[in-house]
């Protein structure tokens, strides 16, 4: 309740101390987007994509349907340089090669995650399902000066539809392979002259893509469901307030439905030939490791899952109160997750881990003043706050006499620990935009963050008689100042060169399984940037870049299950590359677009790395040099192409478009020694709107039409590697009726 009161009244604030201001007339009229253009957000003002001076890959709606993209993970096959995997169910993207390692209690993705303006601090609650999806922005490079801590690699901005004044709405229904039935809809209008809403919601079921090895069932598979109710009111013309609130829930046992990656795992050790010698034989048989050619077996448990289930309200306003425009964003949410991992990931029970659950609650505040331009002058202001907590209430492992499903399991031992991370942060962040001359923008500003940290254990407890103590150094502190510097050349109307300097960092970590370790230091980069961006004749859009990259301090995971889940300062790097992104509207009928990234990222000094050695049945703990080595999830090279081809006929509008997907080889673990080899995905579908029914569309649509096998997540561990694979080919029809 007082976290409610919190954002009601910073809600009524705004609102009462603005809209006071609400007729007032803004001095210069905004200069509307010519056709075509596409606006984006990136730097907290609505601009032209051309005339931001940064790398950005911007998607609508409809862009993202037809590449089948529907929730978050998917966005590494649109976004060249852009890798989404997974450490056990926890999305880790990765842009340019700058990712995190592990899930530690408090430890944050260092891609940073908003949602409608609100920045989503938890780690494995970023997977996201996208039922109103209006667009996306996938900033790279740092973006610490204005999207703050955990924006080292880059920023994810996902935007949502707004209520129109005029109704309007999409509906679709679809069903595909492994009985995939997936309904989505959006519908909005008004309720009065200053007053309209909106509803969408979507929902989604399969069949597990695998059978066990064993048993022959198949995994869980996926349920979710997301529903979200908006509510604008504008007052006047310059004046809008939206309140929002979102309910979803995903359960999903892909992530963990996997295999011993090379077999090896401490599985494997269960029939005791390496104890008892060749001669007595093993205790009993293991089953084989599933053929990794296939890709249609897993053998971890079969009921592995992960559910996350996620509610909030959110409360937004823009304001022109004349010399500019006041934008303030207030979201309360929680996140409540369940798991269960098989962390030998072998058809013996040996070893499961689970959370029961880990929940997090957050009130997250934003609030920025954006000036419109004095003569050549002009600057934005703002303000952040975030104070929540991430908790385990029970994090257990357990392990088992070892035996085969359908077998009944006997423990041996259970372990179970409770940690909790609270969190508050402060931020201020300016910056100043001034144009020299009429071709030349300069832009210089920063933010200043104070992050403060009290973490709790029950490192000395027991199962029954839990002793949850405060660690000694509470409150522990992290404050970074990460500036950041561009300029824009305006070549030609049409054509814009850009470069720029800034620095980003990713919040330290205490380890609240050992107290004994000191705190983990923040993650530090500091970038290098250039690049054009622009058209060409009018239908011809491009942005190319080169890259450096500094950073220090890296944080480096060891996983020990039932003892310890250890972060440690590790190692520094330097990244360095190119990438670009095109679309082409070669006819009125015909639409290419194209990216790729080329990419150099290695660790500079790596010599006391902790890594895991395997044996085959297992692996164990080593120190090792890494210096030299490439970052994990960092490809030399990857890039997507596709074409969309429509064409009226008498009939109605037939339409085809596919889309390739490559990437070379990269590591899916800081060493280096699992990785993916370089794959291709093919995406596809072929669609008819008929004439004589405005809003219709059927679909018959196509994803890894190759059925490549591809890993999507990796876990590994002292007691086993483990993989699982992405979605094989799937393919279906939908049908779509928007008004």
């Amino acid at each position: 309740m007082k976290m409610i009161r919190s954002m009601i009244l910073c809600g009524t604030a705004i609102a009462g101390a603005f809209l006071a201001n609400g007729n007032a007339m803004a001095a210069e009229a905004a200069t509307e987007a010519s056709e075509g253009d596409i606006i984006v957000t990136a730097q907290r003002r609505n601009e032209n994509l051309a005339d931001v001076p940064m790398s950005i890959t911007a998607l609508d709606a409809d862009a993202l349907a037809q590449s089948g993209v529907t929730n978050t993970s998917d966005l590494a096959r649109v976004v060249p340089g852009v890798a989404m995997t997974f450490f056990g169910s926890f999305l880790q993207p990765a842009v340019r090669g700058i990712t995190s390692t592990g899930a530690n209690l408090g430890e944050n993705s260092n891609v940073a995650m908003y949602v409608d303006g609100i920045y989503q601090p938890q780690q494995i609650a970023t997977l996201i399902d996208l039922p109103d999806v209006q667009q996306i922005e996938v900033l790279k490079g740092p973006q610490g000066a204005l999207y703050g801590q955990n924006a080292t690699g880059g920023a994810i901005l996902v935007n949502s539809m707004t209520p129109s004044f005029t109704n309007t709405g999409k509906l679709s229904a679809s069903y595909g392979s492994f009985n995939d039935v997936q309904l989505r809809g959006y519908i909005s209008g008004p309720i009065t002259s200053n007053l309209a809403a909106s509803v969408s919601g979507s929902y989604q079921d399969h069949q597990g893509f695998r059978r066990h090895v064993v048993t022959g069932e198949r995994d869980l598979g996926l349920t979710a469901k997301v529903v979200r109710g908006k509510l604008l009111y504008k007052p006047s013309d310059s004046a809008s307030i939206t309140a929002s609130a979102y309910y979803a829930k995903r359960r999903d046992s892909a992530m963990y439905a996997g295999f011993a990656l090379n077999g090896n795992s401490i599985g494997h050790a269960a029939n005791l030939t390496g104890l008892l010698g060749p001669i007595s034989g093993p205790f009993f048989p293991v089953p084989a490791t599933p053929d990794p050619i296939k890709a249609s077996q897993f053998s971890a448990s079969p009921d592995v899952f992960t559910q996350i289930r996620s509610k909030g309200v959110s409360l937004r306003g823009e304001f022109d109160v004349g010399a500019g425009t006041i934008n303030s964003s207030t979201g309360l949410f929680s996140n409540n997750i369940v798991y269960l991992a098989d962390i030998d990931g072998t058809a013996v029970n040996i070893g499961e881990a689970r959370a029961e659950p880990l929940s997090g609650k957050f009130l997250v505040h934003d609030t920025n003043f954006a000036s419109r331009q004095f003569g050549a002058v002009e600057f934005l202001v703002g303000l952040f706050y975030l104070k929540g907590n991430e908790t385990f209430e029970s994090n257990i492992f357990e392990g088992f006499m070892p035996s085969v499903p359908p077998a009944p399991r006997a423990r041996l031992f259970l372990t179970n620990a409770y940690g909790k991370v609270e969190k508050r942060i402060i931020a201020g962040y300016a910056e100043v935009t001034v144009k020299p001359t009429e071709q030349l923008t300069l832009t210089a500003g920063g933010r200043y963050t104070s992050e403060r940290q009290k973490v709790f254990s029950d490192t000395l407890g027991s199962v029954k008689q839990p002793a949850i103590i405060a660690y000694p150094g509470n409150p522990v502190t992290f404050k970074k100042f990460t500036p950041r510097i561009t300029a824009r050349y305006e070549l030609t109307p049409d054509v814009n060169l850009f470069a720029s300097w800034g620095k980003g960092f990713k919040s330290g970590v205490v380890n609240t399984t050992n107290f004994a370790i000191d705190p983990v230091k923040p993650e530090t980069i500091t970038a290098y940037e250039a690049g054009v961006k622009g058209k060409i004749a009018g239908s011809l859009r491009f942005t190319a870049a080169g890259f450096y990259y500094d950073y220090t301090n890296l944080q480096a995971v060891i996983f020990v299950p039932g003892k310890a889940y250890i972060t440690q300062n590790a190692a520094s790097a330097r990244v360095k590359g190119f990438d670009f992104d095109m679309s082409w509207d070669a006819t009125s009928e015909l639409t290419f677009s194209a990216g790729a990234a080329v990419l150099d990222g290695k660790y500079k000094s790596f010599a006391n790395a902790q890594a895991l050695q395997p044996t085959g049945t297992g692996s164990i703990q080593i120190t090792t040099d890494l210096s030299g080595g490439r970052l994990l999830r960092a490809p030399k090279f990857s890039g997507n192409v596709s074409a969309n081809y429509s064409v009226e006929t008498d009939a109605g509008k037939i339409g085809a478009y596919a889309s390739v997907y490559h990437t070379s080889s990269f590591g899916m673990e800081p060493s280096n020694r699992i990785r993916q080899k370089g794959y291709t995905t093919i995406d596809g579908e072929i669609s008819f709107a008929p004439s004589g029914i405005d809003g219709l569309r059927m679909v018959l649509w196509g994803k890894n039409l190759t059925n490549k096998a591809y890993l999507a997540s990796s876990l590994t561990s002292t007691l086993a590697d483990v993989g699982s694979y992405a979605a094989p080919r799937t393919y279906g029809v939908r049908a779509e009726f928007a008004f």
